[in-house]
């Protein structure tokens, strides 16, 4: 897969679009944060930034290690201007680093269609 296409798909599509109802708290507030990433404006940076932080900070203990690490990973890695595409041409991210950022995006829309599907 190209870069750019992992950037698109992990900024734009992997995310969720219109999530509702989830159970039990811990899983409520993630779902309540991952539901606000599908809203950001996806060429606002700084707001997507925010929201992965929050979400990483709203993992339930139950999700498991994995999503938790996608979590923080999503959230420490993020380019502070949103612009993964860019940040790969310039080589601030290497492609090891974009196919790392593309799994943990995959491991999150997993928990959370998994958990807060409507």
């Amino acid at each position: 897969m190209r870069i750019r296409t992992l950037a698109v798909v992990a900024v734009a599509s992997a995310l969720p679009f219109g999530l509702t109802a989830c159970g039990g708290p811990g899983v409520e507030d993630f779902c309540e944060q991952y539901e606000a990433i599908g809203r950001a404006e996806v060429s606002d940076g700084a707001e997507i930034r925010n929201e992965l932080e929050e979400l990483a900070d709203s993992v339930p203990d139950d999700a498991g290690g994995d999503v938790q690490q996608a979590a923080d990973l999503l959230a420490d890695d993020f380019p502070e201007d949103g612009d993964l595409a860019r940040a790969v041409e310039s080589g601030d991210v290497g492609e090891e680093e974009a196919n790392e950022f593309a799994a943990a995006v995959e491991t999150i829309a997993s928990y959370g269609d998994e958990n807060c599907g409507s």
